[in-house]
């Protein structure tokens, strides 16, 4: 007997636009989606967000740390340009020299968590980040300790985008940009492992966005060989002129959600004997 794999499928950027939440809320509805992930520092978040807590014990709802690109709800000075949080680039740049404000980031990711909190009602069941900002040197130990502080005893799972380089090379999708994110990865895996927080076994769903690419075949690949605990990113959504003049992956997001609310996608779980599910439920 082939025993059931188990999958669970992140929808991230909840609260990026009202089209996006909407998108959202249809694919938790349809149950094609476990887990999705808040973009609280959005205008659109806030009164979007009472329509999760129905779903509270039918999905994991989680935060998607953002310190990229918008305004943040702190004067954090080292990270912005004009008041803007300064883009992914150069934050990258930045945390290679480590070269930004411990005590502002933790105070804006605290002001985060505290909107979080306010909207919802409950702490969030995991941690990721926009641009996987969470994984980056310094603001990884910030968060670990943040975590260990704020929520003793209850730890919210953080995702991380570590995966077998054997397995990456065997999906042939984004081979260069997949093994970036699997190093970038390897030290938030091992923080949260050393400190007791639970974290995915296995990640995927990193493409170039492509609205030439055939979404159903990039998911085939995305599920070959998976582990238990395994996670998938997902950005589906509706793109619109405001979603464009915020994100650049932007039309790719009608071809996700096309693809996981369709027939197809519900087959191609049944042939490859795969079990939606939340981690850590």
């Amino acid at each position: 007997m082939i025993l059931q794999k188990k999958l669970s499928i992140c929808a991230d950027d909840f609260g990026i636009t009202e089209k996006v939440n909407k998108v959202i809320i249809r694919l938790i509805e349809a149950k094609r989606i476990t887990e999705t992930s808040c973009m609280v520092i959005s205008d659109f978040f806030f009164e979007d967000a009472k329509q999760l807590i129905k779903y509270r014990n039918n999905i994991g709802i989680g935060i998607h740390l953002t310190l990229t690109d918008f305004i943040p709800l702190s004067k954090i000075k080292s990270l912005t340009n004009n008041g803007k949080l300064i883009g992914v680039t150069n934050l990258f740049m930045k945390s290679v020299f480590q070269n930004y404000s411990e005590s502002e980031i933790y105070k804006e990711i605290n002001l985060q968590l505290d909107k979080f909190e306010k909207a919802l009602g409950f702490r969030p069941d995991f941690i990721d980040g926009h641009h996987h900002i969470h994984q980056l040197p310094l603001i990884n130990n910030i968060i670990i300790g943040i975590i260990k502080k704020r929520y003793p005893g209850t730890y919210p799972w953080i995702r991380n985008s570590n995966e077998s380089f054997f397995r990456i090379l065997k999906r042939k999708t984004s081979i260069i940009k997949s093994i970036f994110l699997s190093v970038m990865g390897v030290k938030i895996k091992k923080l949260a492992k050393d400190n007791s927080i639970k974290t995915n076994n296995g990640f995927s769903g990193v493409y170039n966005f492509s609205i030439d690419k055939d979404y159903g075949q990039l998911f085939k690949n995305f599920i070959t060989d998976i582990n238990s605990e395994h996670l998938i990113m997902v950005h589906p959504g509706e793109n619109d002129e405001i979603l464009s003049n915020i994100d650049s992956a932007n039309k790719s997001r009608n071809l996700e959600f096309n693809y996981l609310i369709s027939e197809k996608f519900s087959q191609v779980l049944i042939e490859n004997n795969i079990e939606l599910k939340k981690l850590f439920s």
